[in-house]
């Protein structure tokens, strides 16, 4: 088969199936995976695909944006648990910023915690916690994201460049291997500069979020300090990752030692 073939085909199947891994794309072709490799990044110069770690999904699947409503009722138990594990970190005195996201949510609704000054860029967490005692209450302005809820923009950007906080909890679309990342350029701006602004950055997010890819990278794992998931990672390259990272990975119930 002639590699312009080959690379056809790949792109074929990838639109048709959404998404394919490297060992299942070489198998099927009977190509070695490095082959494979140089036709996924052909491919994604092309704009054909969006290469992940281990393989490549359609450009529809990186670019999708699901609302705050949708993600909302999506994994609550596990949001509830990772809600429940962040609140141990924070402490009285603190700055504290809460990305908008659907798991810093559940970090307010279950907020406990007073004499704290809490920065958030969401409407929906300025709103549940807009009368809870014992909080100074700073909400980022700047254009407004009616999908997410979230103010982002120059204005939330340059306000942030301001500040300085203990500890940020952020939300991820996608978590893989070089880190985290979400759909839309702006949201990911914003949240680069949560993670400038911060002693410690934290991903709050799930293990549905494993070897997902969204569009726009946000940070690498070097700019991420701790991990607070919805419990052990799995076995394999997730659990090797682990044991060679400097972020911390915790979850509720986990021997922090």
């Amino acid at each position: 088969m002639f590699a312009d073939e080959r690379k056809a085909r790949i792109a074929q199947h990838v639109l048709a199936h959404k998404r394919a891994t490297v060992s299942e794309l070489a198998q099927m072709f009977e190509a070695s995976e490095s082959t494979i490799r140089r036709d996924l990044q052909e491919l994604e110069e092309q704009g054909v695909l969006h290469r992940t770690h281990g393989g490549a999904v359609a450009k529809e699947v990186a670019a999708f944006e699901p609302t705050w409503s949708e993600k909302r009722i999506q994994n609550q138990e596990a949001k509830t648990r990772i809600a429940a594990c962040a609140l141990e970190l924070v402490r009285p005195g603190q700055v504290v910023l809460l990305d908008a996201g659907t798991t810093t949510f559940e970090i307010a609704r279950q907020w406990r915690h007073e004499d704290v000054t809490l920065v958030t860029n969401s409407l929906d967490i300025a709103a549940e916690l807009s009368t809870h005692r014992g909080v100074e209450l700073v909400v980022l302005g700047g254009q407004f994201r009616a999908k997410t809820g979230a103010f982002v923009g120059p204005f939330a950007e340059r306000m942030l460049a301001e500040l300085h906080v203990d500890l940020a909890f952020l939300g991820a679309n996608g978590v893989d291997f070089q880190g985290i990342t979400t759909p839309n350029p702006q949201e990911a701006a914003i949240k680069r500069a949560m993670v400038a602004s911060a002693d410690r950055a934290i991903l709050v997010a799930d293990r549905s979020k494993l070897n997902q890819t969204a569009f726009v990278r946000v940070a690498t794992w070097d700019e991420i300090d701790a991990w607070v998931c919805d419990g052990p990672l799995p076995q394999g390259e997730w659990r090797a990752w682990q044991a060679e990272t400097r972020v911390e990975v915790m979850w509720q119930g986990a021997n922090r030692g």
